[in-house]
């Protein structure tokens, strides 16, 4: 029965991975790579995982977090950024 269980979860889990991939296609789609990783980002995914989604590395991933959190919500730098 455990067994059974163990099958039943991975199953689930490959599904799960599957829906996954199928929402990083549709956030990319069309778009430059480092807003759809921002948008992944958004919603919780890690730099690793996103990675894995988007396939770039995970030290890109992190890469272009970092950037779009220097940018803020609107992609445009913040004023104390542009002063430097």
């Amino acid at each position: 029965m455990r067994h059974q269980k163990n099958r039943e979860v991975d199953r689930v889990e490959t599904r799960l991975d599957e829906i996954a991939r199928l929402v990083a296609l549709l956030v990319a789609r069309d778009r430059p790579l480092q807003d759809a990783i921002a948008d992944l980002s958004g919603v919780g995914f890690g730099p690793t995982r996103i990675a894995e989604l988007v396939g770039t590395s995970p030290g890109y991933a992190k890469v272009a977090i970092a950037r779009a959190k220097k940018k803020g919500p609107s992609g445009k730098r913040t004023v104390s950024e542009t002063e430097e």
